[in-house]
């Protein structure tokens, strides 16, 4: 007979929530002009191994839009990341998108270091714009 059931329940609840946690894909929030342009990561470090979903409010970098015919964007925002100085990698984020089965932006975590993230929006029409935190680029750890 256990002496307290109630605690080896309450531990095992903990555990399994903590293994949840571990568990789940984290993220980067680029917010919007009305929610104070904060930028915050799920966690940090970010776990070496995932894969950080990017969530970016369209509404931080709103030159160089238009539409063409008035129903398709003429404009696209990519992301862009490097890790530790490396090569740089994109990824669509909104506007108009070539490849409809683009994935959701993310980002894989495979490398541990320093993560740098910018983002511009370019338009049909040669106009080019940045969300690179006043000319620096946003960074992360990962580890």
């Amino acid at each position: 007979m256990l002496r307290h059931p109630t605690r080896w329940f309450l531990a095992a609840a903990l555990l399994v929530g903590a293994v949840a946690v571990s568990q789940t894909n984290p993220s980067i929030t680029f917010q919007s002009p009305s929610q104070n342009w904060n930028v915050f990561a799920s966690s940090n470090p970010l776990p070496f191994g995932k894969t950080a979903a990017i969530n970016y409010s369209a509404d931080r970098l709103t030159q160089c839009r238009g539409d063409i015919n008035a129903t398709t964007p003429g404009w696209s925002i990519y992301g862009y990341y490097q890790v530790n100085g490396g090569p740089v990698q994109s990824f669509w984020v909104a506007g108009f998108k070539s490849d409809p089965s683009a994935p959701a932006p993310s980002i894989p975590l495979n490398t541990r270091g320093d993560l740098a993230i910018w983002f511009q929006n370019t338009n049909r029409w040669g106009c080019s714009a940045y969300d690179s935190n006043f000319g620096n680029n946003f960074h992360f750890n990962v580890q």
